[in-house]
């Protein structure tokens, strides 16, 4: 009988193991960097054409190579820093000449050229789909220049699910960001397709946070630390005015190497839900020192995710420190009332005559103010025609944008003269329709109508667009520029015109007509919020989407704005016009029905 069982040649060996270590471009450059920093290099420089596809070149002034590790780190299961079973539990060093290496020969071209610094000759080979096509000594600066060319080249299936620049670019960023903050005393630069990104000079880890994630944050980080005999925990935290709407600005380092926990997570952003909204995330930057026998690295390829003997204690010790730091940079200031022109204010001065307030008598003459605008006149006996008599009558509590409140033309039967009946608590539009009272949430009911509209508009034709007075200028971080330019036609079709001015800068000088200025900066952020979490994977099928929902999301009235009556019938009106009428964009439901026959029932 025919043996069936052979072994794999070594170069489909490797690309199998490529398929684990080698996803993308930024996962060629996360070990190349991290090799570079192993190699105790004080600078490094990152090249990139295509988004990495085309060529990722990374260079480093490290200790170098001689010939024959040169020729090693090639070869599979060659590394430099496991010797015994025991290593496996005590690694303090990142990725290392090997370990990935083979991998990355496998589907690339690659040229490798280092120096060890005694030397006076280093050594360059050439390796194309894990055939050495060439070995033989050069002169090049000390340190090791690492070329990896057309990724992929040989596995044309795995470079067609490879996503567009602007998506690979921002996966690439997002490894540079992750090995820049964790070196900020190494001196590193970023050049794609000839532009440079970032030139980061060596530096604390406060500048470095501002120079690489933008101005936004300067000022506005609190640095922590507490030691203790298990873990040492340091960094910055934000203030939480610079909460995002998203996940992406949040970094966790276990001995210098970038980790993502949910669990850790959790700690820091329970510290924080006392100062800043429940669907939002805090910025931070936290380091910790711990032995590596209490932690293991290698339950995942990319040494990403780990696992700790004592989740417990590290999450109340995180916990701890954060909410001890907010409490420091949020305390109430102290005030010294001594002889002060503040303490003569208070304790002497006197009622002004006319105010009609006396406190010691409780006597009150003038009629109350109260939020919101209700009309007191009323209660007071004032005749006043009221709001349904005069349809057309605006409000003047907010501002009105043409367009938001237009009633969409549809085939469906407009709602009656009479059916809407009033606005409750300023948030709440009541609907009666035949024997049915609808309690419209107008917030959610705004969304939902917007979204649909600018949905429509994307899949029949672009949306008019309305000039700025005044063009508004934007800087981006790198990252957020790429994902801007990612967006940019979706963001025309829409409406909105824009064009890049300089690096990372762009210049809005057009919105969709219909929606106020003023919201622009908030659309924008909730567009890369959006990007973020969706970007990844079927970008282009999902940004119109989130486009859309950004545009809504921003725009539609507030929970607190007062609506004219004619206000309050057209998105009553538009609202039963949309296809799924009952949910907002986010899936929360946009009204409830109270039927007569519950009500009889409650009654009786």
């Amino acid at each position: 009988m025919q043996n069936l069982i052979q072994l794999l040649p070594d170069a489909i060996a490797n690309q199998i193991a490529a398929g684990e270590v080698v996803q993308r471009p930024a996962s060629v450059v996360k070990e190349l960097l991290e090799n570079a920093v192993d190699a105790g290099a004080s600078r490094i420089e990152l090249i990139l054409k295509n988004a990495g596809k085309t060529l990722i070149q990374v260079s480093d002034n490290g200790c170098g190579m001689s010939a024959q590790d040169a020729r090693m780190c090639f070869e599979r299961h060659a590394t430099s820093k496991i010797r015994t079973q025991d290593d496996l539990f005590n690694i303090r060093t990142l990725g290392f000449r090997g370990e990935a290496l083979a991998s990355v020969a496998a589907v690339a071209q690659v040229r490798l050229r280092t120096r060890q610094h005694e030397e006076e000759l280093g050594t360059e080979i050439q390796i194309e789909a894990s055939e050495i096509k060439s070995q033989s000594p050069c002169t090049t600066a000390p340190g090791t220049v690492f070329s990896v060319k057309n990724l992929f080249f040989n596995v044309p299936a795995r470079r067609n699910f490879l996503k567009s620049n602007p998506v690979e670019a921002r996966h690439v960023l997002n490894e540079f960001i992750h090995v820049a903050l964790a070196n900020p005393g190494v001196q590193m630069s970023l050049n794609h397709n000839d532009t440079q990104v970032y030139d980061l000079p060596d530096s604390s880890l406060e500048t470095r946070i501002v120079d690489l994630l933008g101005n936004d944050l300067k000022g506005k980080l609190k640095y922590v630390e507490e030691a203790t005999g298990y873990v040492k925990i340091s960094g910055y935290i934000g203030d939480p005015a610079i909460y995002r709407k998203s996940r992406g600005e949040q970094f966790f380092f276990i001995n210098n190497r970038f980790i993502r926990s949910n669990y850790l997570h959790h700690a820091v952003a329970a510290a924080y839900q006392e100062f800043i909204p429940g669907d939002s995330h805090p910025f931070y930057c936290i380091f910790l020192e711990i032995d590596p026998v209490h932690v293991d690295i290698n339950i995942h390829p990319t040494k990403t995710e780990v696992k700790f003997d004592d989740e417990r204690t590290l999450y109340v010790l995180l916990q701890s420190i954060v909410k001890r730091g907010l409490g420091e940079t949020h305390r109430a200031p102290e005030f010294d009332f001594t002889d002060s022109d503040l303490k003569q204010t208070i304790y002497q001065s006197e009622p002004e005559s006319g105010s009609g307030l006396t406190v010691g008598s409780f006597s009150r003459s003038r009629k109350p103010d109260v939020p919101g605008g209700m009309n007191w006149d009323i209660l007071y006996g004032k005749e006043e025609s009221s709001v349904r008599d005069h349809p057309r009558e605006k409000s003047s509590a907010g501002p009105r944008h043409s367009g938001l409140f237009d009633s969409a033309t549809s085939s469906r039967p407009p709602l009656a003269e009479d059916a809407v009946i009033a606005q409750f608590m300023l948030s709440w539009i009541l609907v009666q329709r035949e024997d049915q009272l609808y309690l419209i949430d107008q917030n959610l009911a705004h969304q939902r109508i917007l979204y649909e509209k600018f949905i429509r508009a994307g899949n029949e034709n672009r949306l008019p667009c309305q000039q700025l007075l005044f063009p508004q200028t934007m800087e981006f971080s790198p990252a957020d520029f790429l994902a801007i330019q990612e967006a940019e036609p979706v963001l025309s079709q829409m409406g909105f015109e824009l064009k890049e001015f300089g690096r990372d800068t762009l210049i809005f000088y057009g919105m969709p007509a219909g929606i106020s200025p003023g919201k622009l900066k908030e659309i924008v952020d909730q567009v890369l919020s959006d990007i973020r979490q969706v970007g990844a994977t079927r970008v282009a099928e999902r940004m119109q989407e989130s486009v859309a929902k950004a545009v809504a999301y921003r725009s539609a009235v507030t929970s607190s704005q007062k609506l004219s009556m004619i206000e309050m019938k057209n998105i009553a009106s538009d609202l039963f016009r949309c296809e799924v009428p009952g949910f907002s964009p986010s899936g929360k439901p946009t009204f409830r029905v109270i039927t007569s026959i519950e009500l009889e029932e409650y009654f009786r």
